[in-house]
């Protein structure tokens, strides 16, 4: 949470994306500044730039920040965002998080105490493994990135070393004053390297292992931390030869974003040790994979057809939009032959004089939000969902820390597979999609 010592104001920490994403920085100026020039278009709040641009500074973070319980009007769901800060940095590996921007560049706002400590250390899996997504096989080649990496933190990697060695516990000497960000952001690179080195990580890695691999070592397979923010069930993840993804979870990741892959995994597993879930819960199956196939356009439009929650003339002619020049007069005139497109421009508000407004992404966005709202009121559709995702191939990971003197040690692991979760999973029809740009499909999101 970051508060304004003037007016006791707080908001909300959400995320922060480092630009470029694929690289440490622009090539030029003029490639840095059409990003920002797209990325203004596209977003439906305008960027708070914290300092100026030069010429040196070719790369730049976006953090996003709510106001606290601040629900969107048209939807009633809670906005990912109300301010969205910039800062303009010489390189990707400057970005850093909000706590790493001096709060006098950051219009005020100040991170309180605690998070603070956690957020400033740079101890982040992107920190230490790098933006790019690398995958890493067996305990020597992912220590020899990490050790590259964390040279000029010895006390840090000392207990990397430990861990790595099969050492429990593992000593961080004089590292006590920071020993809550070692637990939350350096175990989710910690934690596959003590499955790996054979550390005692409680009773759920060994059931996976029975279950998912019982005659392969996790070395032997790749592992690989999620760079984007697609992915936010998991932080690292084991990849199998057949392609499915055993996903470490730190503390369960409540409230956060099922990927596609997830839920996707889950069903094919089901197809081979549960297959009555695919009968119980058919609809679920369906659906997915009518999203899972289909484009971020054409996906609700065919959900909402097979759901019946659309008329097929209505969807056919949402697709004939596309490209068509129309405008909300050919709305009203095709109401007095279908009611139901008038019903579908209306549903949802958008931003009507922004200049990329589009009629046509406005109609598939508010068919993407009724499908959703109609998907979370159908009874058992988001049971269904958590059905899948209570047997799927994810183990949850909590670490654990002691102090002693000045030193913090990470004392006990404890794993849980199959996974543990409560309460039903919603579709967000809201987050990929707006009236000026789609970004993705229709989203998951695990309960609170």
């Amino acid at each position: 949470m970051f508060q304004h010592p003037d007016t006791n104001h707080e908001l909300e920490f959400v995320k922060v994306v480092a630009y470029p994403t694929d690289k440490t920085q622009f090539d030029s100026v003029q490639e840095r500044d059409e990003t920002i020039k797209q990325l203004d278009q596209s977003l439906d709040l305008p960027i708070e730039w914290t300092n100026n641009p030069t010429a040196g500074t070719l790369a730049f973070g976006l953090a996003y920040l709510k106001e606290p319980l601040e629900a969107d009007q048209t939807t009633g769901q809670q906005k990912e965002a109300t301010h969205i800060f910039g800062r303009y940095f010489k390189q990707m590996s400057e970005v850093g998080l909000p706590a790493n921007w001096n709060s006098n560049h950051f219009h005020g706002y100040k991170l309180q105490t605690g998070a603070a400590s956690k957020l400033q250390q740079g101890l982040q899996p992107q920190d230490i493994m790098g933006i790019e997504e690398k995958r890493y096989r067996g305990i020597d080649s992912l220590m020899t990135a990490i050790r590259a990496s964390l040279k000029s933190k010895p006390d840090i990697l000392a207990g990397f070393e430990a861990i790595a060695q099969g050492q429990l516990p593992a000593a961080f000497p004089g590292q006590r004053n920071i020993g809550v960000a070692i637990r939350d952001f350096a175990g989710e690179v910690i934690q596959p390297i003590a499955i790996m080195s054979g550390v005692d990580v409680g009773r759920g890695v060994p059931a996976a292992k029975q279950d998912l691999i019982p005659n392969q070592e996790w070395s032997d397979l790749d592992v690989y931390w999620p760079a984007g923010k697609n992915n936010n069930l998991v932080d690292s993840a084991f990849i199998r030869e057949d392609g499915l993804e055993i996903g470490i979870s730190s503390k369960g990741k409540q409230g956060a974003d099922a990927s596609m892959k997830n839920i996707q995994d889950a069903i094919q597993k089901a197809e081979k040790k549960t297959p009555a879930l695919l009968k119980t819960h058919a609809d679920v199956v369906n659906i997915v994979k009518t999203i899972d196939d289909l484009s971020s356009e054409e996906g609700p439009l065919k959900v909402a057809e097979d759901i019946e929650l659309l008329k097929p003339e209505t969807t056919n002619f949402i697709r004939k939009m596309k490209g068509a020049n129309m405008s909300v007069e050919d709305i009203h005139a095709e109401h007095n032959k279908n009611p139901q497109i008038l019903t579908v421009y209306q549903s949802f508000g958008a931003k009507l004089q922004h200049p990329n407004y589009n009629i046509y992404l406005h109609m598939v966005t508010n068919v993407a939000k009724m499908v959703a709202q109609k998907l979370n009121s159908t009874p058992g559709f988001g049971e269904g969902m958590m059905a899948f995702m209570k047997q799927s191939s994810i183990i949850q990971v909590y670490t654990q820390i002691s102090n002693s003197g000045d030193d913090v040690s990470i004392s006990e692991f404890r794993s849980v597979y199959p996974p543990q979760f409560d309460g039903v999973i919603t579709v967000n029809g809201g987050k990929n999609y707006a009236s000026t740009k789609i970004f993705g499909k229709l989203a998951f999101k695990m309960p609170h």
